[in-house]
């Protein structure tokens, strides 16, 4: 089975991806990637992640570690609800993880944090995937 792990663009977050990911059985794979984002001082922006197969249906939420908290904010990872924003599944309804960023007030310059997102890769969900998020936000 194939899935797609969606990355959509929250409030004022420069960019966003979809990377497509072989769900393997039986292997447990980690990747690393580097982020960059520009984010506006003391305000709450967000990411919103969701999986889903290749005929749009949700796989799920993320199980989601926090490897480094920033320095210089404040970092929420909750589950929600919501609707995509993007093709190929734009409209459709899909349980996943939200990942909340807020810069301490007055704070400009940069800041750090990591985290790590698994999905499950067999029906069980007793053996997930990893991949880990070095995000550096340029907070203006």
């Amino acid at each position: 089975m194939r899935g797609r792990i969606g990355l959509c663009r929250g409030y004022s977050f420069m960019r966003s991806l979809v990377a497509v990911a072989a769900m393997l059985p039986l292997i447990t794979v980690a990747h690393a990637e580097d982020l960059r984002f520009d984010v506006r001082s003391g305000r709450t922006e967000y990411r919103e992640m969701y999986i889903y197969t290749d005929n749009c249906v949700s796989s799920g939420q993320f199980r989601t570690k926090v490897l480094k908290e920033p320095e210089h904010g404040k970092l929420v990872v909750r589950r929600e609800t919501f609707i995509a924003t993007q093709p190929p599944c734009q409209g459709r309804k899909f349980v996943g993880t939200k990942i909340y960023y807020t810069s301490a007030k007055g704070f400009r310059g940069t800041d750090h944090l990591k985290v790590s997102l698994g999905y499950a890769v067999d029906t069980s969900e007793k053996l997930y995937t990893y991949t880990t998020y070095d995000v550096t936000l340029n907070v203006r």
